[in-house]
């Protein structure tokens, strides 16, 4: 009996190591099929910040021939509405999602949403940059997982819009192929000297409303800038002039009274520019009619709602306007990539 128990014991501690060794598996071989996360600190200059990357890969196909999707989060900093989102559509047409999260406690809004690029009107080494960080996951996914993929593509919502076109302005070198910046709270605006104030005169802003005291102040940046492939993706309902995540100080109120305004406006200035330069203009507006300000809208374009009110998603009900097609769709080049 005694034996039976002792026998009966050392199975249990065997299994709760076991266990705990399951549980930390994704710790230790990330990119696992399906949906998973761990905690990266490959970069050198930011290794004492870890930040948490979830990813979906698909439960079949050759992981090393997939393309690469970016989801950028939003303000509340969590990437679980990004992996819900894209996750079956990555399924159905074998493409990978990796989402990195940025917790509050290691990257505040000047870290996350501006990239790191400059604090209290300072310029920072541009080593210590966030934005560098998704150069170092994809090389860290590339070495991982032996993917073949050159290039990746990148989806923000709200602030990770706001991420998305900065990424797409600061980081002229980055392997990024397509971007979609979807409803932005503000924009950077190619204004090198400054974007003007709408109620106080003479006034002007700078990083992060403009580009103006920026490495980004200068014509080989920005038309660089205007060549990549950027959607602006804005909800038509996206009007709201108030709430938590709404900003409303005269910086942002100077670039339009909401985020479709200044969506608009950020690509008015941006190719009136670049037509002014004779700069090659790659960016389309896009306007996604019945959607307000959420990742599932933007990323379907549309949804239907059930007998109770609920939205509803289908990955075989979606429109030209959405962020899919644009990324997976429109351009039949970027398909075969």
């Amino acid at each position: 009996m005694k034996f039976c128990k002792k026998f009966v014991l050392c199975m249990l501690a065997i299994a709760a190591v076991a266990s705990t060794a399951f549980a930390q598996q994704p710790e230790r071989a990330p990119y696992s099929r399906g949906r998973g996360n761990f905690t990266f600190t490959e970069y050198e200059p930011l290794k004492e910040k870890p930040i948490q990357v979830y990813y979906y890969v698909p439960k079949k196909g050759d992981i090393t021939k997939m393309r690469v999707l970016f989801a950028m989060h939003g303000a509340q900093r969590t990437s679980s509405p990004a992996i819900r989102a894209w996750r079956y559509f990555a399924e159905r047409e074998g493409f990978i999602v990796i989402a990195p999260q940025y917790s509050k406690k290691f990257y505040r809004e000047w870290e996350y949403q501006f990239g790191g690029i400059v604090r209290k009107g300072k310029v920072q080494p541009r080593e210590n940059w966030t934005y560098n960080s998704i150069e170092a996951i994809f090389d860290h996914f590339k070495k991982i997982t032996g993917s073949t993929a050159e290039v990746y593509d990148m989806f923000g919502q709200s602030a990770g819009g706001q991420f998305t076109h900065r990424f797409a302005l600061a980081m002229p070198e980055a392997r990024l192929n397509i971007a979609v910046a979807a409803n932005p709270g503000s924009w950077t605006f190619p204004l090198v000297n400054g974007l003007p104030s709408k109620t106080i005169d003479g006034k002007t802003y700078s990083y992060p409303y403009s580009v103006k005291g920026t490495p980004m102040a200068n014509d080989e940046v920005l038309k660089k800038f205007f060549s990549r492939k950027l959607y602006i993706q804005i909800g038509k309902n996206d009007v709201a002039t108030s709430g938590k995540y709404v900003p409303t100080k005269d910086n942002a109120l100077s670039q339009g009274k909401h985020r479709l305004d200044r969506a608009r406006n950020m690509y008015k200035v941006s190719k009136k520019l670049a037509k002014k330069n004779k700069w090659e203009f790659n960016w389309e507006k896009v306007e996604v009619k019945g959607i307000g300000h959420g990742t599932m809208g933007m990323v379907y374009g549309k949804y239907t709602e059930d007998a109770n009110g609920k939205k509803k998603y289908s990955i075989d009900d979606y429109t030209k306007t959405s962020a899919y097609y644009l990324l997976f769709e429109k351009d039949e080049q970027a398909r075969k990539r």
